[in-house]
């Protein structure tokens, strides 16, 4: 009966919103404590306004990287059912996409009437034009096609990366505000006879981490001048989406229009050694998790439980939820706000949750799934109050390990439950362990990426853009030569470690030389 009011109440709304505006802003690394409304040291006024007026999303989660999650996103699928498993890397260094036979949400927006465009980040496939936003159902398309830019010259690993429509585009600017005021100007000059189906996808705050001099000068208090560039980033970009906002509200769209903020993981900063050494931009991070365990690329909470909101003046707002929400259950619960219509064929891994934040009833997960495959493959599975946390490496044959907590009343993960409780993580491990695992990108090659990844490129040359397709591909090495290259990260990576490895055997073998003369 409840559910029926009220399904009655939202119907009624329906008639006077017959096909509501949908506005996506997608973050990008952006920590669960990088919000201020979380305790976060960076002012986030607008982002703050937002939790207030809107329905903050307390639990949920996306993958532990960009590209999977954002292939969830768009696809409704966990990231074995799309083969998404891991980052793009730039287009010489792979060839390969998110699989275009794959239906995704601009599809469904533009079959159903709607104006759809994207502005920012796609990271989805940029090498084959079957990759494409506006050959995936965007109808406009502005930004950038791989994973981290430059904000001011726009470039990512050696080239120029920047177009509208994936023509190559030369403008100047900072990337948060360009992103910004494309889809501003997408709100105000919108077709008055569709709604609009708009994808905002910001590139802040991801490495390079850069700001404008004069959000940095905000932040001269702070002693560490990696955290004041940080956390001005964070502040720009918090500015760009409140005008977002009141743009939404200047255009009188706001009790016409779904607004869903997110981040498309947990911050950098547990960085891993062999990162550092592979992607040494990633130290210029200074992301905060707000405590929770894990950070980017790990499936403990700091790397996927981010923050969340979605807003429909008048339907949902002034609220907080704990229903568990994945990044997969997006695609299907939008599509039900939306009262857009799905054919059989249509199978989903996410759960549309609409009735769910409608009548504020917690339905608990049920094998709900998020994970990635770079060095180590990471998973989460959550089963009513219950996760399950896996974790091992790629490359080296060993076997999982496993820790199982109570999600519920241990959001920091302290306390392993796995002796505690034998029947459910056998249950769930058998879940977890039973995925056929589509694979469209492969495992990292660390090698490869060392000697060929966005962050290993020379400088940009005059005129050089990845759209127009004038370089060659840079293959992985040999065997051979992959075998010594790894070695030489790992020294890298570890050379303190092994530096006082070495003393330590050192001093051994001396202290033994010396007893032995003593005793002669």
């Amino acid at each position: 009966m409840y559910y029926l009011l009220i399904f009655f109440l939202f119907s009624l709304n329906l008639m006077a919103v017959d096909k509501p505006n949908v506005v996506i802003i997608l973050t990008d690394d952006l920590g669960w404590g990088d919000v201020s409304y979380h305790g976060g040291h960076i002012p986030t006024p607008n982002i703050d306004q937002l939790s207030e007026d809107g329905m903050e999303l307390n639990r949920f989660y996306s993958n532990p990287v960009c590209s999977p999650t954002r292939a969830s996103l768009l696809t409704g699928l966990h990231i074995f059912n799309h083969g998404v498993v891991r980052p793009f890397m730039n287009p010489a260094a792979e060839q390969t996409g998110m699989p275009p036979e794959l239906k995704i949400m601009p599809q469904y927006f533009k079959e159903a009437g709607y104006q759809t465009a994207l502005s920012g980040k796609w990271h989805l496939g940029t090498a084959k034009e079957e990759f494409w936003p506006t050959n995936r159902g965007f109808e406009t398309s502005y930004g950038h096609m791989t994973g981290g830019i430059g904000y001011f010259d726009h470039t990512a690993a050696g080239r120029l990366d920047w177009h509208r429509n994936e023509s190559t585009l030369r403008e100047e600017g900072y990337s948060t505000e360009l992103i910004a005021n494309e889809a501003i100007n997408l709100i105000k000059n919108k077709d008055q006879n569709r709604p609009l189906f708009l994808y905002v996808a910001f590139n802040a705050p991801h490495t390079p981490i850069e700001a404008p001099l004069q959000y940095i000068e905000k932040f001269s208090y702070l002693e560490d001048k990696k955290d004041q560039v940080y956390a001005a980033n964070v502040n720009a970009l918090d500015n760009e989406i409140g005008r977002i906002i009141k743009a939404i509200e200047a255009e009188g769209l706001l009790e016409e229009t779904i607004i869903l903020f997110f981040s498309d993981n947990g911050p950098l900063f547990d960085i891993s050694p062999i990162f550092k050494v592979v992607a040494p931009n990633l130290v210029n991070a200074k992301g905060n998790t707000g405590g929770l365990s894990g950070s980017k690329a790990s499936a403990m909470e700091g790397g996927i439980r981010v923050p969340a909101v979605m807003w429909w003046k008048g339907i949902i707002e002034n609220e907080k939820s704990d229903q568990f929400f994945f990044v997969q259950d997006v695609l299907p619960t939008l599509l039900t706000a939306a009262n857009i219509k799905t054919s059989e064929s249509d199978k989903f891994d996410g759960k549309d949750k609409w009735l769910n934040l409608l009548s504020g009833q917690i339905v608990p997960p049920k094998n709900a799934f998020v994970g990635t495959r770079i060095m180590f493959d990471e998973r989460a599975l959550f089963n009513d109050q219950w996760k399950l946390y896996s974790v091992k490496p790629v490359l080296v044959p060993v076997s999982a390990s496993y820790q199982l907590f109570n999600i519920i009343e241990d959001p920091f993960e302290k306390n392993d439950l796995t002796e505690e409780k034998p029947e459910i993580l056998d249950a769930m491990k058998k879940t977890i362990t039973s995925y056929t695992e589509r694979d469209v990108v492969g495992n990292m090659n660390l090698a490869h990426a060392y000697l060929h990844g966005d962050d290993r490129q020379g400088g940009v040359e005059l005129g050089s853009s990845w759209m127009d397709g004038d370089y060659e591909l840079n293959n992985p090495p040999s065997l051979v030569s992959s075998i010594f290259i790894s070695l030489w990260i790992l020294v890298q990576a570890f050379k303190y470690q092994l530096a006082a490895a070495f003393l330590f055997v050192v001093l051994i073998f001396y202290a033994f030389k010396k007893l032995r003369q003593n005793n002669v």
